[in-house]
């Protein structure tokens, strides 16, 4: 009896253990499964992640490309744009002779319009004046300018440098009634036009109609009727003795230049500021005599020019041709917006700025830094853009341009300012009888009948 519980027993004991191993067993199958299951979701999550890093990678790829493309075609779109103005140019000047003027032919074989009694400049090379995109230079006379006469010439004989317009509706436009208005403009490094940086100032222009939204601000062509007043103009020679009379003045002058430029493609700005203001009137290189003077002198001095010359007539520089002839720079590649209307010490004389020059006795030397020195006309080939002088610092240069009842505008800085407070395509306001100081010049240009 004893013999078969202990039988019993251990087949118990048997059978409990075969449980505990099959629970084993089910609990490391269990284990492993999970194991298997955390392995498999890691993987997936980690595959996920992966493929979520190459789309990315390839949208950034595809989005570098595309900022790359459009770039490009922005640069393109550039070139473009100075080519078909280019074309326009030479399109615009592809003229015949006529009673005032003949016909030159520049350094890349464009047509240009010369005007009877100047000559154009045949000097080529680095200091080329022969050639419509870096500046083509005409001398009053009729003796060829040759290296071997060209300096003397520089000193002595008014020079004018062609300045293209390829249109004409970009400089002026007409009001209801009817009246020709010069279109100004405002430069910037970040709006405006894509390459001169140019916006409309204080003008807009509607199906062909244009509008000066402000009397107060600057326009062209009008009188000052706080100062252009009858008795002033009776005693000053300026031609009208009236303020009406002056007004009907200044617009039959401005749409004569206008006229002149839809018809010959272009106008001649004065190669340096104009000199010789207390006598005789001249454009010439060293001259010291720029400054000094009234509004009203500078402006009957620039009409003057012209002399006994009934082929052209010349004047005190518009400000709707101030503005184009910066463009000009700007698309020729001469001149960057920035060094136009930022900063403008690499090519002007200013206090902040040190350049080299010759002065009045033919001696070299360098302008300090901080100390604001004049210098004579053309005195330094740094100041020199598509062979224009001092368009940047030096003295201002007055303008036909009025503001509010008071003012005329003056252009481009002097060498009392610095480069980045007063640049090229500065504007400042003087009225016109007391501004004879020390820094205040001005421009002249001339237009072919």
């Amino acid at each position: 009896m004893e013999n078969k519980e202990k039988t019993i027993e251990r087949k118990s004991k048997r059978e409990k253990n075969r449980g505990n191993i099959g629970i084993n067993i089910a609990i490391v199958i269990t284990v492993a499964i999970i194991i298997f299951a955390i392995v498999v979701l890691i993987m997936a999550i980690s595959e996920k992640v992966k493929n979520k890093e190459e789309i990315t990678q390839s949208a950034k790829t595809e989005q570098s490309k595309e900022d790359k493309k459009e770039e490009n075609q922005k640069e393109e779109g550039k070139e473009e744009k100075k080519e078909e103005v280019k074309k326009a140019e030479e399109k615009t000047i592809n003229l015949e002779p006529n009673e005032y003027m003949h016909v030159e032919i520049d350094a890349s074989g464009d047509k240009v319009p010369v005007p009877n009694g100047y000559v154009g400049s045949s000097i080529s090379g680095e200091n080329e004046e022969n050639e419509i995109d870096t500046g083509y230079v005409i001398y009053e006379g009729e003796e060829a300018v040759t290296e071997a006469n060209v300096e003397e010439a520089r000193k002595t004989r008014n020079q004018y440098v062609w300045v293209p317009v390829a249109d004409a509706s970009k400089i002026y436009g007409t009001d209801r009634n009817g009246k020709k208005w010069g279109k100004l403009y405002s430069f910037s490094t970040t709006s405006g036009e894509e390459i001169t940086g140019t916006s409309p100032y204080n003008w807009s222009e509607s199906n062909g109609v244009m509008t000066i939204k402000s009397t107060s601000e600057g326009r062209e062509p009008d009188v000052l009727t706080n100062y252009d007043i009858d008795s002033r103009l009776k005693t000053l020679g300026l031609g009208a003795k009236t303020m009406h009379e002056y007004k009907m003045q200044l617009e039959r002058e401005f749409t004569k230049a206008i006229k002149s430029i839809e018809k010959y493609g272009g106008y001649y700005i004065g190669r340096y500021e104009t000199g010789g203001l207390k006598g005789t009137a001249k454009i010439v290189k060293g001259n010291t005599d720029i400054n000094y003077q009234t509004w009203y002198t500078m402006y009957k001095k620039c009409k003057g020019l012209a002399g006994a010359n009934t082929n052209v007539e010349t004047g005190l520089i518009w400000g709707c041709e101030q503005d184009r002839v910066l463009m000009w720079l700007i698309e020729s590649g001469n001149k960057t917006k920035e060094q136009v209307c930022k900063d403008s010490i690499d090519w002007g004389n200013y206090k902040n700025n040190a350049i080299e020059y010759v002065t009045s006795s033919g001696s070299v030397t360098t302008t300090t830094a901080g100390s604001s020195t004049r210098i004579p006309s053309g005195a330094s080939e740094q100041t020199k853009a598509n062979n224009i002088y001092d368009l940047a610092g030096n003295v201002w240069d007055w303008g036909m341009e009025a503001s509010s009842t008071n003012y005329r505008r003056y252009r481009g800085g002097n060498y009392y300012g610095s480069s980045t407070g007063y640049p090229a395509s500065g504007r400042g306001d003087g009225t016109p009888t007391n501004y004879s100081t020390y820094n205040y010049g001005c421009r002249a240009t001339l237009y072919i009948r």
